[in-house]
């Protein structure tokens, strides 16, 4: 039996392209004197090769009519055609194109008209365009007069179109209005936006909507006029750039084109859709977005078997037990791709309870670090992770008594932990009461998502007045509402997302998980650190037969990619991937933690009492010894252009050269008065550079 495959032989030719400059001009010129070599040799008369030229001179004339080219550029292309006929005549009367004269005059005139074609082609383009943008300019006009009289005629509203922008995804437009003096609202349109859009008589599926511009009196219409049904995949390629979670997070595509992204450092998001209209397929992507992040850890609760969670845990685990026929086999995947994942009750609430212990805790622990940073909210970044807890199924969370405690548990996180950077995403199939008991969540969530409505009244329970028609904002799975900050809500496309993509990214940004921090980690205690013994984790695989609480190849009796016991000697990657990164120190912590100085000891050179970095305790450094200086002054060219700090530098000098941080802090504030550094930022945000990774000024300046 033998297979059809494709097989490739090195790069092809395209015949359909189209000729350029230097080849469209090599083909007139062979082709002008090989017709005239075939017809010398044939004996043919000088007036056809003539009579030849004119024709073709003709025929291009007609169809540079037709595409309506510039009269230019027509004249150019007969000449063209009528100066090859002539001289192919004239090589033909004289002997043959083969002669020194003709050859040399063949040349000089293909010379030519290369030359000046590329003139007449840049001349042609220009022409063209300004022909483009005065139809598109006509076109928007007559648009614009439609407009005038729809709304006139519907809503009884005399307003002035100021701008018509059509989307580069080619489903719609938006029109800029300016409603009239006297105290119009814009309510006055948006209460008959569904009339505007049947006297406009869109097709089903598409609809308008009226958005606030950037006045009172400024109006924005955006109206929908082509519904996109073509899958959206997500896209793989962007995870290799790391982001972060103080910048909003981008979700789903709306319909201009434009990227809708969701605040989720200080926003708790609420989601709501009916089964399968793409509710999971887009927490999936949110889960791919914040693992994208250097700075956020995800936790899952879902009582519906961790199904949620599941597919973010198999290249890891693939990796760990090194699965047979896995292409993650012999990976390096240090950490699974969500942090922690709750699929039963008592999970739940050991997860619950554990953050709201470290939100308690880090109001108390990183006080220095908010009046650094000059903020209420607590700074997140690589080393102060945001925790963004994921739960799917809320309606199993309200199906008992014991699980709404759940529910109460998400409730208190959203009520208390904004400030110390933990925050829920709540997937419910209905925002009403025997779904999502607690109506606190819903109130205190500003983004808020639907991926489907089977009545109007859920979009405005959800949305409030704002809220389209569940018929107008849908067009079948992938398609969402998505409102943010209280703000009308807008029709987006979600990306989707399969279970291979999930495992490359979680592959990827394994090595960019961060850790929790030391004062999280303590106030989470053995809820957190004990997560993935096999007593709490091991149900979320199938097994052969029952496996026993820590159990490993050697005490288990199953085997093979099903089984469900931890790979010899446990987790092979949770040796130390829990241990926290170590905390910014505060500029005054170091002074605090140093023995007493003496009185009568001299200040040390480059000491400035004004500027607590540099102070010392007077005495011996063992930072004397030879070659320390210059290693910190290597450890400053090697950090590149982010640069680095004194504690950092500490950490690397101490153990070989028993190097202090002020001693360190000594000598960078004499290299950025000599101009050798210079340093960036404030406080214990603040970072040395060393001049050679410094931008080039500008020229002249």
């Amino acid at each position: 039996m033998t297979k059809n495959t494709k097989t490739t032989t090195g790069p092809r030719l395209d015949w359909k392209a189209g000729h350029g400059l230097l080849t469209g001009t090599l083909n007139g010129t062979l082709g002008a004197l090989s017709t005239t070599a075939l017809g010398h040799a044939t004996g043919m008369p000088a007036g056809w090769a003539l009579a030849a030229g004119a024709a073709g001179a003709i025929g291009t004339l007609g169809a540079g009519l037709r595409r309506k080219l510039t009269g230019a550029t027509l004249a150019f292309r007969g000449t063209c055609w009528m100066a090859a006929g002539g001289w192919s005549s004239w090589a033909i009367a004289h002997g043959g194109p083969w002669q020194w004269p003709e050859l040399g005059s063949l040349a000089v005139a293909g010379i030519a008209a290369g030359t000046l074609g590329a003139a007449f082609a840049a001349h042609e383009e220009t022409e063209q365009a300004k022909r483009q943008h005065l139809l598109l300019i006509g076109a928007r006009r007559q648009l614009a007069a439609d407009w005038t009289d729809r709304i006139k005629r519907v809503c009884g509203v005399e307003v002035t179109v100021l701008g018509i922008e059509h989307w580069p995804s080619g489903a719609g437009y938006t029109l800029e209005l300016e409603l009239p003096e006297g105290g119009t609202t814009r309510r006055s349109i948006a209460d008959r936006a569904e009339g505007l859009g049947s006297d406009l008589d869109l097709p089903d599926g598409c609809g308008l909507q009226v958005m606030p511009g950037i006045s009172r009196r400024r109006v924005l219409i955006q109206v929908t006029t082509k519904v996109i049904t073509d899958e959206l995949l997500f896209p793989v390629e962007e995870i290799e750039e790391t982001t972060t979670v103080n910048n909003p997070i981008p979700v789903a595509l709306l319909s201009d084109g434009a990227r809708a992204e969701m605040d989720l450092r200080q926003a708790s998001t609420i989601v709501t859709g009916p089964t399968g209209t793409g509710k999971t397929n887009w927490l999936h992507s949110l889960i791919a977005r914040l693992t994208q992040t250097n700075d956020v850890l995800v936790w899952v609760i879902d009582l519906n078997g961790g199904s949620i969670g599941l597919p973010w845990l198999n290249a890891w685990r693939d990796a760990q037990i090194g699965r047979e026929g896995s292409r993650w086999a012999g990976a390096d995947i240090p950490v699974p791709g969500v942090d922690w994942v709750a699929s039963t009750i008592d999970e739940a609430k050991r997860m619950l309870a554990a953050a709201v212990r470290i939100a308690k805790t880090r109001k108390s622990a990183y006080q220095d670090a908010m009046r650094d940073a000059n903020d209420d909210k607590l700074p997140v970044s690589p080393t102060i992770p945001e925790i963004v807890i994921i739960m799917d199924e809320g309606a199993e969370a309200a199906a008992s008594r014991e699980a709404r405690q759940i529910i109460a548990g998400v409730s208190e996180v959203v009520r208390i932990a904004r400030a110390m950077a933990i925050r829920a995403v709540i997937s419910v199939l209905r925002v009403t009461q025997d779904v999502l008991p607690d109506p606190l969540v819903r109130k205190m969530a500003s983004n808020r998502l639907a991926t489907g409505a089977l009545e109007d009244s859920e979009l405005g329970h959800l949305f409030g007045w704002r809220a389209l028609r569940a018929e107008d904002s849908f067009s079948g799975p992938g398609s969402v509402l998505l409102g943010t900050e209280g703000k009308q809500p807008a029709k987006a496309r979600q990306p989707r997302i399969t279970p291979d993509m999930i495992e490359e990214i979680s592959a990827a940004t394994a090595r960019r998980r961060p850790a929790l921090d030391a004062p999280s980690l303590d106030a989470a205690g053995a809820d957190y650190t004990a997560r993935w013994t096999m007593d709490r984790c091991g149900h979320l695989w199938a097994s052969t037969e029952p496996v026993t609480a820590g159990a490993t190849p050697a005490t288990s009796t199953t085997s093979g990619p099903a089984n469900g016991a931890a790979p010899a000697g446990g987790w092979k990657a949770t040796a130390g991937w829990d241990t926290p990164a170590a905390a910014p120190v505060d500029e005054l912590e170091s002074i605090w933690l140093l023995p007493a100085a003496t009185k009568d000891a001299p200040a040390p050179d480059g000491t400035d009492w004004a500027d607590p970095s540099t102070w010392t305790n007077g005495r011996e450094d063992k930072a004397a010894e030879p070659g320390a200086r210059e290693a910190a002054l290597m450890l400053l060219i090697k950090a590149g252009p982010e640069g680095t700090g004194a504690s950092a530098m500490e950490k690397i000098l101490k153990p070989e050269f028993g190097t202090t941080r002020p001693t360190i802090a000594g000598w960078l504030k004499t290299w950025a008065e000599s101009g050798e550094v210079v340093r960036v930022g404030e406080g214990s945000k603040a970072r040395y550079v060393h001049r050679q990774h410094l931008p080039e000024p500008p020229a002249g300046a």
